[in-house]
């Protein structure tokens, strides 16, 4: 089974996560964060000198986590605010994402690599949303992933659409009813069970909140293009209660999912997205190679 890391959860700076991922063994990394912009938004010189620091340590890219989507308001009135200051990203209206699209497959061609993360919109702050993914909204990002999916077809890539806390369709389940109406071959979803796990479900419509982990894996396992890994504990009383903590000292048992993601007949690579520091990172790097 593949695995790999978003470079900038070891390190902002590409070479010195390159030189740590390849002394934990790993041969791939994904790519987010890189020379303090987002993937997408690199020229191609500074594709091509991605290239070469990759080629120095024998690594390849699994997936271009890039931005599109995320910070693109749903309908022209919605404000959006972000969460972390340390995630860059693209901004604009559907437009400029789409043309940012087309950079990241451009540079995914001189990165060798397939698979390019689209998000499902991110929610407003500017209008009190009773719940996310209602059937208009879902409708308007049906359309937008259509026009996606079209790039990602000229340019033979496949868009990974992640079901994202802080977007209209948090829960996999509700990411899988996107990948059905799109019904595209260039669109599959990158499932990240962390990202279900601490959905707001006082916004998550109810017909989406009975499934545990295994059942929404075993409801989508055959559309997962990529999987993000992370854990978290919760922590009853704080204003934050979902606590970032290592792969396997969290509320989620990935022992478990790894064994049902061994079920998988398409080429899907594990990904870590672990968001703790370098020293905890670096155990979940050695976690997540002990369960794979």
């Amino acid at each position: 089974m593949r695995h790999s890391i978003i470079s900038d959860q070891i390190n902002q700076e590409l070479e010195r996560a390159c030189i740590v991922a390849k002394e934990q063994g790993y041969e791939e990394i994904e790519l987010h964060n890189v020379f303090g912009k987002s993937i997408e938004e690199c020229s191609d010189e500074e594709a091509y000198k991605i290239k070469s620091i990759l080629d120095t340590y024998g690594l390849t890219v699994s997936n271009i986590a890039s931005t599109i989507f995320f910070m693109c308001p749903l309908k022209p009135h919605y404000k959006l605010s972000m969460f972390n200051s340390e995630f860059h990203c693209i901004e604009g209206d559907v437009q400029n994402h789409l043309n940012y699209l087309k950079r990241a497959a451009i540079i995914a061609d001189i990165l060798n690599c397939d698979k390019i993360r689209v998000f499902p919109f991110r929610f407003p702050d500017n209008e009190e949303i009773e719940v996310v993914g209602t059937i208009e909204d879902m409708e308007c990002i049906v359309n937008n992933l259509k026009l996606a999916c079209e790039i990602a077809s000229e340019y033979n890539k496949t868009i990974v659409l992640e079901n994202c806390p802080y977007s209209h369709c948090p829960k996999g389940e509700m990411t899988k009813q996107l990948h059905s109406l799109v019904n595209h071959d260039n669109m599959m979803l990158l499932w990240d069970p962390a990202n279900s796990y601490r959905a707001e479900k006082n916004k998550v419509p109810n017909k989406y909140t009975s499934l545990s982990l295994i059942e929404e894996f075993e409801l989508i396992k055959n559309t997962i293009g990529h999987i993000h890994f992370k854990n978290y504990e919760y922590v009853e009383g704080l204003e934050k209660p979902f606590v970032h903590k290592t792969l396997m000292s969290g509320d989620i048992d990935y022992s478990l999912i790894v064994d049902n993601c061994r079920s998988i007949e398409q080429d899907v690579c594990i990904s870590l997205e672990p968001e703790v520091a370098f020293k905890e990172c670096i155990q979940s790097m050695k976690e997540l190679k002990g369960i794979i």
